[in-house]
């Protein structure tokens, strides 16, 4: 039987690859809706709301998108090697840079 250490230590970057995966998705989703698809009627561009600076035009809004995406699946790649390698120290160095990831993601989007 494993121990509660281990199935700790393993359920947590589960758990963050799925969050990674959906962010992932999430990004490259709005990034195919606003540039490829071209479905932009119902996002409020422009300083409306008080939204985030990349609101500005749909040109913009999708490039951050695409850059947010790439880096989420930069993340996810490097974390399921990892897993799989069961590497404990790579893991932990992956999952630090992807938090640091995600908190400069949220601080972009509070820049007015």
């Amino acid at each position: 039987m494993a121990k509660p250490k281990h199935i700790l230590f393993w359920t947590v970057p589960a758990m963050v690859t799925l969050f990674f995966g959906l962010m992932t998705f999430m990004s490259l989703n709005e990034w195919w809706i606003v540039q490829v698809k071209q479905q932009t009627g119902g996002y409020p561009w422009g300083q409306v709301n008080e939204n985030p600076w990349f609101y500005k035009n749909p040109e913009i809004y999708s490039k951050v998108m695409l850059i947010e995406g790439f880096a989420f699946s930069a993340i996810l790649i490097f974390l399921t090697i990892q897993v799989i390698r069961t590497d404990k120290k790579g893991i932990l160095y992956t999952l630090m840079f992807g938090f640091g990831l995600l908190v400069i993601m949220i601080a972009n989007g509070a820049i007015k």
